[in-house]
C-alpha cells in the first residue's frame, strides 16, 4: 500500500483522531506517526547511497516512503519518554538524537504538500510580529505594550484608567525537571496590584483590558472560515481569558463581515499558512479586535460542539495534492 498522506502528533492527540476519521471515509491511505513511537515501535532507515528514506511500522508491518508522501500534516509531536535504565545524560542525548532526527524527516518531506510547514508554523508563532502584521492588513487591535521600562509601563497603565490585562508573549506553558506543568492565562492587573520594578526583569506584555460581548475563535483552512462566538461573559471565570473556565461555556455559530472574514484569509495566506486558529474580541460596540493567530491551533472541541467540517475541509486540502 502507497502512503500519501502523512500525520506528525503523538498518541494522545485526540485532534488528530478527527483527521483519521474522515481519511478512512474518504478511503484515502495515510499513516500516523506518533513520535514518541521513534526508537521503540517506529524505525527509520535512511539509505544515502541509494536516497531510499524510509519509515517502518514494527507493529502494522506499514513501510513508507517518505519521498512519496505528497500531503503532510504536522500536529503535535512528542519524544519519547526517558528510559529508566540509561543515565540522565544518556536519555538527554538519546532525545536530542531523535528529535534532529525529525527535524531531517521534517526536510525529507521538503516537497510534499503541508497543510502548515514547520517552520512556516514557528516563523508565524511570534506575537510581536503578528501584532503589527494584523495592523497592517487593517485589524483593530487592542492598546498594547511590550516593554523592560518601568516608566514606560505606568504611563500605560495610566493612560488605561490604571486597569490592564497582562499575558505570555510567547506561551503560557511553565514546567521544568522537577515540577508538573501550569498554564499561564491572560489576567487583570491594576497599577497598585503589581510591582512595576520587576517589568525591568523580564519583557512584559501588557493589554488595554477590552469590555466585550463574547470572544470569538476564527478556524480558517485555505479559504474556508469557520467562525465560533464563545460566551466568555456568561461566567465570571471567563470574562477576562475564556480558556480559565472550567464550566463549558456556550459557544454558537457566528457570520463574520465579509470584510473580516477576508482579513482573517489574508492573515493566514500572508504567514504562508493554509490553516490557522485566530482569536478575535466581539467589544461592547460589536466591533472587531484581534488578539492572536496559532498556527497549529485546536479546533477539533469546537467541531463536536457546533457540528463544524473543520476536518473535512482539512482533508480536502490534503487529498486535492495527491493526484498532482
Amino acid at each position: 500500500m502507497m502512503i500519501r498522506v502523512l500525520l506528525i502528533t503523538n498518541k494522545t492527540d485526540v485532534t488528530t483522531d478527527f483527521v483519521v476519521r474522515r481519511l478512512k471515509e474518504n478511503d484515502i491511505a495515510f499513516y500516523r506517526l506518533n513520535t514518541e513511537d521513534l526508537g521503540s515501535n517506529v524505525e527509520v532507515d535512511f539509505d544515502f547511497c541509494n536516497d531510499n528514506f524510509r519509515i517502518l511500522d514494527r507493529t502494522t508491518e506499514l513501510e513508507i516512503d517518505l519521498l512519496a508522501v505528497k500531503s503532510v500534516y504536522f500536529r503535535r509531536p512528542e519524544l519519547p519518554e526517558d528510559n529508566p535504565e540509561l543515565s540522565k545524560a544518556e536519555n538527554h542525548f538519546i532525545r536530542n538524537e531523535i528529535s534532529y532526527t525529525l527535524e531531517g524527516i521534517y526536510k525529507i518531506l521538503g516537497s510534499a504538500y503541508w497543510l502548515n510547514n514547520v517552520s512556516h508554523i514557528r516563523n508565524a508563532e511570534n506575537k510581536i510580529d503578528q501584532l503589527r502584521l494584523a495592523k497592517s492588513l487593517g485589524f483593530s487591535i487592542a492598546p498594547s505594550l511590550i516593554t523592560t521600562n518601568t516608566n514606560s509601563a505606568t504611563s500605560f497603565f495610566k493612560a488605561n484608567e490604571e486597569e490592564c490585562i497582562i499575558k505570555p508573549i510567547r506561551t503560557g506553558l511553565v514546567s521544568d525537571d522537577e515540577s508538573e506543568e501550569g498554564i499561564i492565562f491572560t489576567n487583570k492587573v491594576y497599577l497598585d496590584h503589581i510591582n512595576v520594578q520587576r517589568v525591568r526583569c523580564c519583557p512584559t506584555f501588557f493589554q488595554e483590558h477590552i469590555k466585550k460581548k463574547g470572544d470569538l475563535r476564527i478556524t480558517v483552512v485555505g479559504d474556508n472560515v469557520f467562525a465560533a462566538l464563545i460566551h466568555s461573559q456568561d461566567s465570571e471565570d471567563s470574562k477576562v481569558d475564556w480558556r480559565f473556565s472550567q464550566n463549558g461555556l456556550k459557544h454558537s455559530i457566528y457570520t463574520l463581515p465579509v470584510e473580516i472574514s477576508t482579513k482573517c484569509i489574508n492573515l493566514v495566506k500572508f504567514l504562508n499558512l493554509n490553516f490557522g486558529a485566530i482569536d478575535l474580541i466581539l467589544n461592547e460596540y460589536g466591533e472587531y479586535v484581534f488578539l492572536e493567530i496559532n498556527p497549529n491551533g485546536q479546533w477539533a472541541w469546537i467541531e463536536k460542539l457546533l457540528d463544524f467540517n473543520i476536518s473535512g475541509a482539512i482533508v480536502n486540502l490534503l487529498k486535492s495534492k495527491i493526484d498532482e
